[in-house]
């Protein structure tokens, strides 16, 4: 007789190890208007180009959620650089700026 929790137990492990495949550190504060979020995902995931994806996305939406624009400071791609899967992470600071901020990127 199997129990009803065996028969799920395969599926919390499945869930578990794909829960450690991709990791991010939320939206952090670091200065007036100014944010730092990053992003890991295994090379199953996507990789780096992933994470970096994932990070430009979230940031956009954060900015535009309270009325400002996304400006980035410093991105750059992370983890370890020892690994053949390189880059597996990437890194961004960025600031969210009024519109009409002389920072603001501009359009035409």
């Amino acid at each position: 007789m199997v129990l009803p929790a065996m028969r799920s137990k395969p599926w919390l492990l499945l869930c578990a190890a794909l829960a450690g495949c991709g990791a991010g550190s939320g939206i952090i504060p670091v200065g007036p208007d100014t944010f730092a979020l990053s992003e890991m995902r295994s090379p199953a995931l996507g990789g780096g180009p992933e994470a970096q994806r994932i990070v430009l996305a979230e940031a956009n939406a954060f900015c535009r959620q309270r009325g400002r624009v996304f400006v980035p400071l410093m991105m750059r791609p992370d983890g370890d650089p020892f690994t053949p899967y390189y880059p597996t992470a990437y890194d961004a600071t960025f600031r969210c700026v009024p519109a009409n901020d002389p920072a603001a990127p501009r359009t035409n």
